[in-house]
């Protein structure tokens, strides 16, 4: 047995049928199975087709076994296999079809990269918990003051252990230090979380397209939690444009009355700079 299996992952508990479990569909190059934990199987390598934050648990259990772990780069590579196979979608079907695409559109999986997932993750939870107390807040303030100022800063203590992992781990530290540099701030969570979670290899109107800034076929892309983030630091460099060093990206925004959608299109671009200019030294440029 080669110890190596394709994986079409599912949550546990799946919340759209309430009371029933989802299971992980296997294919081991024989035979399709279900198993309810990653961590039940005896595996060497493992392929997953999508990277759930209900398994990050078990996929940092795993790594830290012994086991590689490799995620598919681009789901559409599926639906392009089904379409020529002619076959339906399915759990088992998506499987196996995994076990036939070549192994360089897979992305292996570290140990960092999962616990920088799974503290986004933490600090989003907190921030939308201190959102849902202030709406409280509007009806009986009293009793909520230290709920909201104790995950205000349980969201603060997070956000600079998500600056520091990005700082830490060479895959990201040039683009956000790039990046920061040319909006011109120090340290942004914001800026931390988008360099780790956006697709920065796909092209610009891709990425238009997922946070929503312009038309694409793919609408159901849409990422509502990155274009968030992208927006709030708009506003956050907006607002505070005397704090700042003032880059030509905020001069030409705020000298020309530009909305914040056209700050945030170039919050974009220089994301995207950053991370070819990182393309570029690794390459061998100066």
């Amino acid at each position: 047995m080669s110890r190596i299996f394709f994986i079409d992952t599912a949550i546990p508990a799946d919340r759209k049928k309430w009371g029933k479990h989802k299971m992980h569909t296997v294919f081991d190059g024989n035979k399709v199975f279900k198993v309810g934990r990653l961590t039940e199987l005896d595996a060497k390598e493992i392929y997953i087709d999508s990277l759930l934050p209900q398994i990050y648990e078990e996929l940092m259990e795993l790594i830290e076994k012994g086991v590689r772990v490799f995620l598919l780069r681009n789901t559409r590579l599926l639906k392009r296999l089904r379409e020529e196979n002619r076959v339906k979608k399915s759990d088992e079907v998506d499987a196996k079809l995994l076990s036939m695409i070549p192994r360089n559109h897979f992305k292996q999986l570290t140990l960092r990269e999962l616990n920088l997932l799974r503290l986004i993750g933490e600090y989003e939870r907190y921030v939308k918990w201190r959102k849902t107390v202030q709406q409280w807040m509007r009806i009986c303030p009293d009793p909520f003051k230290e709920c909201v100022r104790r995950l205000r800063s349980l969201a603060e203590h997070h956000g600079r252990k998500i600056i520091r992992e990005i700082k830490n781990d060479e895959s990201y530290a040039t683009i956000y230090r790039l990046a920061c540099d040319m909006i011109g701030v120090k340290d942004s969570v914001e800026v931390a979380i988008l360099v780790a979670r956006l697709p920065l290899n796909w092209k610009l109107r891709r990425l238009k397209g997922l946070l929503g800034l312009a038309p694409y076929k793919d609408n159901n892309r849409y990422n509502h939690k990155l274009r968030e983030y992208l927006s709030r630091l708009a506003v956050n460099l907006y607002l505070n444009s005397k704090r700042f060093n003032k880059t030509e990206l905020l001069k030409e925004v705020i000298n020309n009355n530009k909305g914040l959608r056209t700050l945030e299109i170039k919050i974009l671009r220089v994301l995207k700079k950053a991370w070819q200019q990182r393309r570029y030294m690794l390459a061998g440029g100066q």
